[in-house]
């Protein structure tokens, strides 16, 4: 209900509302020197304080209400702002009574959008508070005028960590986007799409970061079905000392299941002597049992090697799982997850310095290897011409990506013969992971990175000079 005729009521009297959606009002400087001149051209609507927290039906008449009485703004909180600076003692408004809370929202969020004064996160914590009046999706769609989901897209960017958001949004070499808030609705939980937005350092590492978190979450799902069936067939988890043990010729390993592949419907098992177990990596699920007690004592030099083998199997291990990662990240470029940088011509210098530096030869086995899983010599003529023609069917910089990881392949390991870092290598794979970071890389583990830039643990100490 609004009263019959505006009325002059005392700026000091005029509060703003604490509900209001608009959280920056920005510059006033301006408003207030026209209202110095020509005075308030229109009039403020406001709701008696009362109206706050009384029911519809228990709060007054608008036309009954003492205008010396305390008031909230409802809608002109710039205006407001602007006649305190500029000293005026008295605004125009015309009182409205006997709505509620929900409607006071519905209101000022309802104008601020049609005047388009509102930032996307003022829009979603301007959703976010109707809804938690009682209103449902639909209805917030019906009263505002935008797309069911729009208002859901909304209402996710109101559940993500407000004071982080506003640090990246301002961030301008952060560069965030409507789209990258999108992206992180792909992550059900909230917890870890603010642990994505908290640790991206750019845009397109959102977007990296959410696919890399798919990707888990896809394995784990995956391990916890295979879990299951091993379950039914006997294999037990490990015990613990497999982690200490696993490269020290103690344990064989029976088979090992990729956890990003499709689970089967059967688990083949060859026979063996012995209980089976399973031990879950990052990357796969490994059947292993007990290999054979030796019969003879191990010397102390023995030992020592046998020590530094089992190091250098676990640097295997890792940069095994990091070229894993990085196939599945630049398919994830190929097919369009990740986006396209906006301008690649940066990014295939890298590429090139990289390939250059690693130094093998550009071969159409390399480009095929890429979309053939295992020994090219398994497949058919017309499988490997259709993998020679996909290749061929992507643009140049795609090419380049695919040339690069197959090129990595060939590095090898960071490690020489006695286990010592192997510098020249490594640099190699470094030089690689730079070019792609520039799409979005990042290492998952701080061992993937300790491995390449040799200040990992598990290499042999160099040797004295």
């Amino acid at each position: 209900m609004e009263s019959s005729e505006v009325v002059k009521i005392r700026v000091e009297n005029i509060y703003p509302h604490p509900d209001n959606p608009r959280k920056d009002l920005g510059d006033v400087t301006e408003l207030a020197e026209s209202m110095k001149k020509h005075g308030v051209m229109q009039n403020l609507t406001v709701i008696p304080a009362s109206a706050l927290t009384a029911d519809p039906e228990d709060q007054p008449d608008a036309d009954k209400v003492s205008v010396i009485s305390d008031f909230h703004a409802l809608i002109g909180h710039r205006r407001l702002e602007a006649a305190k600076l500029a000293g005026l003692v008295e605004v125009p408004c015309q009182i409205r009574s006997k709505i509620s809370r929900k409607e006071q929202v519905g209101i000022m969020l309802l104008e601020n959008i049609q005047r388009e004064d509102l930032t996307i996160q003022e829009q979603a914590q301007g959703f976010q508070m109707m809804l938690d009046l009682g209103d449902t999706e639909d209805q917030i769609a019906e009263k505002t005028g935008f797309s069911k989901s729009t208002v859901r897209h909304r209402l996710n960017i109101a559940k993500l960590d407000q004071e982080k958001l506003k640090e990246k949004q301002q961030d301008d070499a952060f560069q965030l986007t409507l789209k990258d808030l999108y992206e992180l609705e792909k992550i059900k939980d909230v917890e870890m799409r603010n642990e994505i937005l908290d640790k991206a350092s750019s845009s397109r590492d959102i977007v990296s970061r959410v696919q890399n978190e798919i990707t888990n979450a896809k394995k784990k799902e995956n391990a916890k079905k295979l879990k299951a069936k091993l379950k039914k067939m006997g294999v037990e988890k490990a015990p613990e000392q497999y982690s200490q043990q696993m490269y020290n010729g103690k344990w064989k390993t029976v088979i090992e299941i990729n956890l990003t592949d499709d689970v089967p419907d059967e688990i083949e098992l060859p026979e063996q002597k012995g209980q089976m177990y399973w031990y879950e990596t990052w990357r796969d699920l490994r059947i292993v049992t007990k290999a054979p007690k030796e019969k003879k004592k191990p010397t102390k030099e023995e030992l020592a090697k046998k020590e530094q083998d089992r190091k250098s199997k676990e640097v295997k291990e890792i940069l095994k799982g990091s070229a894993a990662r990085r196939k599945d990240f630049i398919s994830g470029i190929i097919s369009g997850k990740i986006p396209a940088l906006k301008d690649e011509n940066v990014a295939r210098e890298k590429i090139w310095e990289a390939l250059v530096l690693i130094g093998y030869g550009l071969y159409g086995s390399i480009a095929r290897d890429f979309f053939l899983e295992g020994d090219e010599w398994k497949y058919s003529e017309e499988e490997r011409k259709q993998a020679t023609e996909t290749f061929q069917g992507l643009s140049i910089t795609h090419q380049m990506l695919v040339f690069l990881h197959g090129s990595m392949n060939t590095v090898g390991e960071t490690y020489d013969y006695s286990g010592r870092y192997a510098k020249e290598k490594a640099d190699k794979l470094l030089k690689g992971y730079e070019a792609l970071e520039l799409f979005g890389w990042f290492f998952e583990m701080d061992e993937e990175k300790r491995v390449l830039d040799g200040t990992s643990e598990l290499f042999a100490p160099a040797e004295e000079k």
